[in-house]
């Protein structure tokens, strides 16, 4: 049978189906034998070209399609506040050894607070408010109870020295308290309440030498830094961990406080651990400032002599402009104050004044202060309601 007579068998749609196949096919053959005479006039080099922009822009295609893989994660420890936390624990890790807790009972008061070590043989150092005028003192230290032996203690500056029987005790370095500045980082490590040693970080805020209307000894640092019930006598420390401070007093609702520089709280604690007594020295001079020019570094004049003092056989004058005393400039009040303090009884140490325009020189024969007032008082902050003891009575607050 022909081929026509095939398709006039058919019917009609079969025919359609076949004539489009075939078609298509035709196309297919068409299709394919351009591209091969396409192929054979551009030569070898022209396939290896055809086939290389092929490949490129499939790669292309594949890469946008694909999302973009995800930065790396960023290190563990490289922020601000990291970096913060890393300097404060590595100063809280060196310190926590070193620190104490200490009780006492101070007539109906029980009283607690902070203590750390000074040296390898146990003494110990705090603040005066956290034994008070107590008779005996318990120290903790390590979950260990010792009885701590009182080898002074000074109202004055706020400072009391103990010691156990202990060798080989772990203690901090001192600082250099009197350099910090405005914004210096500090930390403290003392013991909250019944809690463990914490630490807790601020800032130096300024040095005052009164806090409302109580004086103190000598320059006092003031630190933005939060203190707790228990805390006080704890040491404050700089960013290489060594003492610069000891926390003396809360103000602010524990929202800030004073400590007395290490140079000062050491000076005490070398006079009653050679002497059993601080020698706090006397000059005997008040000054003032120029009331015209307030600002730091206005000139300071001597205001009066007290009688028999050693300021008066000395030489000095009422109106002199005081230049140094010592190796120290003066440049306000607080800097008499300051060398007095620092001063050492028996001592001479020469003044430099300006009397009529001329400089002169004058020498301070140094003797003991007359007397040991009181500074700092002990005030727990919370009694007992029902008048017995207080268990967390913590004498830090200021007398108002």
């Amino acid at each position: 049978m022909g081929a026509v007579q095939w398709l006039m068998i058919l019917g009609s749609r079969s025919k359609i189906a076949i004539f489009a196949l075939l078609f298509i096919g035709l196309a297919l053959v068409g299709l394919v034998g351009g591209r091969a005479y396409y192929l054979s006039k551009q030569g070898p080099a022209g396939v290896a070209a055809v086939i290389t922009s092929q490949a490129e822009a499939n790669v292309a295609a594949a890469t946008a399609l694909t999302p973009t893989a995800p930065s790396e994660p960023r290190p563990v420890g490289t922020g601000v506040f990291d970096q913060i936390a890393a300097e404060v624990s590595g100063v809280y890790e060196k310190a926590a050894p070193t620190v104490v807790r200490v009780r006492a009972t101070d007539g109906p008061e029980q009283l607690a607070g902070t203590g750390f070590f000074i040296d390898g043989e146990g003494t110990i150092l705090t603040a005066y408010a956290v034994v008070g005028q107590a008779e005996s003192v318990s120290v903790e230290v390590n979950g260990r109870t010792f009885t701590a032996k009182i080898i002074g203690r000074d109202p004055r500056s706020g400072v009391a020295v103990l010691k156990i029987n202990a060798t080989k005790t772990p203690h901090l370095e001192f600082g250099d308290g009197l350099r910090l500045r405005p914004a210096s980082a500090i930390v403290s490590v003392a013991f909250p309440y019944d809690l463990k040693a914490e630490p807790t970080f601020g800032f130096v805020a300024g040095f005052d030498v009164k806090y409302l209307t109580r004086f103190f000894a000598t320059t006092h640092l003031r630190a933005n830094l939060p203190i707790k019930p228990g805390q006080i006598g704890g040491p404050l420390l700089d960013s290489q961990g060594k003492v610069v401070g000891v926390l003396m007093l809360e103000i602010d609702e524990g929202k800030a406080c004073y400590a007395l520089p290490i140079e000062a709280a050491s000076k005490v604690a070398a006079d009653i651990q050679k002497y059993g007594e601080p020698r706090h020295g006397w000059m005997g001079v008040g000054v003032m400032p120029d009331r015209s020019r307030p600002e730091r570094g206005s000139p300071v004049f001597v205001d009066r002599l007290y009688k028999g003092t050693p300021a008066e056989k000395s030489g000095l004058k009422a109106g002199d402009e005081v230049i140094s005393i010592g190796d120290k400039p003066v440049r306000e009040p607080s800097d008499v104050l300051d060398a007095a303090f620092f001063s050492q009884v028996g001592g001479k140490v020469p003044v430099k004044v300006k009397r009529d325009g001329k400089e002169q020189i004058f020498t301070i024969t140094v003797s003991a202060r007359p007397d040991s007032s009181r500074i700092v008082e002990p005030a727990p902050l919370f009694p007992n309601p029902s008048g017995g003891p207080a268990s967390q009575g913590v004498p830090v607050k200021a007398n108002r």
